[in-house]
C-alpha cells in the first residue's frame, strides 16, 4: 500500500528531528516503498512554511502532505523575551503569530497546496512543552491545537490529533522537569559533542520520558507521534 507514492512531512523542529528523536524516520520504517520527505525546519512558524512551500513541498509533487506547526507560533506571542528575540534576529520574523494571524496563515497554506498540488492534506495538532499537565503552558498549546481541529473541520481535511495522544500520555505519567529555554539545544549540542552525552541520557537526567529537553522529542515521544499518524497515513496513501 502506497508503494511509489510521496509523503511530505511539513513542519518545524519537531518534524526535522535533528534535536532529539525523529518521528519521520519511524514513518519511513513503517511505510516501506513510500518516499517520505522530511520538510521540517527548526524554529519555523506557519509564515515560514508559506515562504518555502513552493521549494520544499510543491516541487516534490507529493501524494500526501502532513502539516504540524504551532509551537513556535504561540511562542512568538507568549514566550520569554529571549525567545522573541530569536524569532526576530535569527528567523527574520517581525510579527507575532496571534491566533488570528495563525489562522490566516494556515488557511493560505492550505489554499496554496490545494491550488498547486493534487496531494491529500492532513493537519496535525501539537505535541507538548514539558510533561506536567498542570503547567499553564498546556492551556496555550490546547488553544492552538483547537484552532487546528477547527480548520480541519472547516476545510474538510483529515485531522491527526497528536495533542490528544500526548495529553493522554501526560495524564498517565506526569513528569516535572526543568523548563525549556531557547538556548538549551545549543548547550545539549555542546554536551553531546564535547562529553559524549546523548539525547536519551539528557532526557533521563531531566526526568522526562516523551521529551529530551522540555520541547523536542525523545525516543518515546517520536514513537508516539508516529503511532498516532500511521493509521491516517495508511488510509491516505
Amino acid at each position: 500500500m502506497g508503494a511509489g507514492k510521496t509523503l511530505v512531512c511539513f513542519g518545524d523542529s519537531i518534524t526535522e528531528g535533528l534535536i532529539g528523536a525523529s518521528y519521520v524516520e519511524r514513518l519511513r520504517t513503517a511505510l516501506p516503498g513510500v518516499a517520505v520527505v522530511n520538510a521540517g525546519v527548526n524554529g519555523d512558524t506557519v509564515l515560514h512554511l508559506l515562504r518555502r512551500v513552493e521549494r520544499d513541498v510543491i516541487a516534490r509533487r507529493p501524494d500526501v502532505v502532513t502539516i504540524m506547526v504551532g509551537l513556535n507560533d504561540l511562542t512568538t506571542l507568549y514566550g520569554l523575551p529571549s525567545s522573541r528575540a530569536y524569532y526576530r534576529t535569527l528567523k527574520n520574523l517581525h510579527v507575532v503569530l496571534t491566533p488570528r494571524r495563525f489562522i490566516a496563515g494556515y488557511r493560505r497554506l492550505i489554499a496554496m497546496l490545494r491550488a498547486r498540488t493534487d496531494a491529500r492534506i492532513a493537519l496535525c495538532t501539537l505535541t507538548t512543552v514539558g510533561e506536567d499537565p498542570s503547567d499553564p503552558v498546556q492551556t496555550l498549546i490546547d488553544g492552538y491545537s483547537t484552532i487546528v481541529r477547527a480548520l480541519a473541520g472547516q476545510e474538510q481535511l483529515p485531522l491527526i490529533d497528536v495533542r490528544a495522544a500526548f495529553l493522554g500520555a501526560l495524564a498517565a505519567d506526569p513528569r516535572v522537569g526543568p523548563p525549556y529555554r531557547i538556548w538549551v539545544p545549543v548547550q545539549d549540542w555542546l554536551a553531546i559533542g564535547a562529553r559524549g552525552a546523548s539525547y536519551a541520557a539528557l532526557a533521563e537526567r531531566r526526568g522526562y520520558r516523551l521529551l529530551c529537553d522540555g520541547a523536542h522529542l525523545a525516543d518515546a515521544g517520536a514513537a508516539l507521534v508516529a503511532e498516532t499518524m500511521l493509521p491516517t497515513l495508511r488510509d491516505l496513501l
